[in-house]
């Protein structure tokens, strides 16, 4: 490139920009095209500020400590206890640690080993986070719009965020996740009658094609159930504690209207 030649602003720089980490050598080229481009720059500013806003919101969150049950020491100690000792698979889950490594401790110890690794991980999941009274979810409903617009943008698609309340289900918040694969996840959570959690649990899954149909998964050493399915490389997977088959499949049926926009699915039973 010729001296004097500019390379030209593109959408890299644009995100670097909005995220801090804009290379010195580029930023007065980049202040120089919002300058020359208000209509832009007005939309990038405010991505920008979206971002520190939801940074100040989750702030809190991240200098938390880790709960006394999610400690190594405590997981490995209860699973002692559970299962008695020796037995090798508290190795593998050690690997699994710091919220994917929790999340995949869990599938282990819970669900059957020939389910699909993100049913396994919704399971254990829900498992984890409905029990929590303290903290059920990272980001509550008041902040519903920009934990909409974090968990998209970790998960590389825009989401939905079904409306359950017809069928006495209301929204709390969600959390992000990391799957077992390396993939990031979003788990969705909601309260119905008597305080009855509903999770919804949705990653990247690249083994499904279009329109996949239901499969229903449970736990071997709980009361944890979940109707999953795949549809065009995204996983899905509604669960809950203690409620029937039925009535899963129903709110099952109902996400996925939402969340695919697909005629009702064919069950699968």
């Amino acid at each position: 490139m010729a001296a004097g030649d500019a390379m030209p602003v593109g959408e890299d720089d644009l995100q670097a920009w909005v995220d801090g980490r804009l290379p010195p050598e580029r930023r007065t080229a980049v202040d120089a095209w919002l300058a020359a481009n208000p209509v832009a720059a007005a939309r990038f500013r405010a991505m920008a500020a979206q971002r520190e806003m939801l940074r100040d919101a989750l702030r809190p969150h991240h200098d938390a400590p880790m709960p006394a049950r999610l400690r190594v020491a405590n997981l490995l100690a209860a699973r002692r206890e559970a299962q008695g000792r020796g037995q090798r698979r508290i190795a593998a889950a050690a690997a699994w640690l710091v919220l994917g490594g929790v999340l995949g401790w869990a599938g282990n110890a819970l669900l059957p080993q020939r389910e699909r690794p993100m049913v396994t991980e919704a399971l254990a999941a829900h498992a984890v986070f409905a029990a929590d009274a303290g903290r059920p979810v990272e980001i509550s409903v008041a902040q519903e719009a920009q934990m909409l617009r974090w968990l998209s943008d970790r998960l590389g698609r825009p989401l939905v965020v079904p409306e359950l309340g017809p069928a006495g289900y209301r929204l709390m918040g969600g959390r992000l996740l990391a799957g077992a694969t390396g993939d990031p996840a979003a788990q969705l959570m909601y309260e119905g009658p008597r305080g009855a959690r509903l999770t919804l649990y949705l990653r990247a899954d690249r083994a499904g094609g279009a329109g996949a149909e239901f499969r229903y998964a449970e736990g071997t050493t709980n009361s944890v159930t979940a109707f999953w399915w795949v549809d065009r490389g995204f996983g899905y997977a509604v669960a809950a504690e203690g409620l029937n088959r039925a009535a899963l499949l129903h709110l099952a049926e109902a996400v996925h209207r939402q969340v695919a926009g697909a005629p009702r699915p064919d069950p699968g039973l």
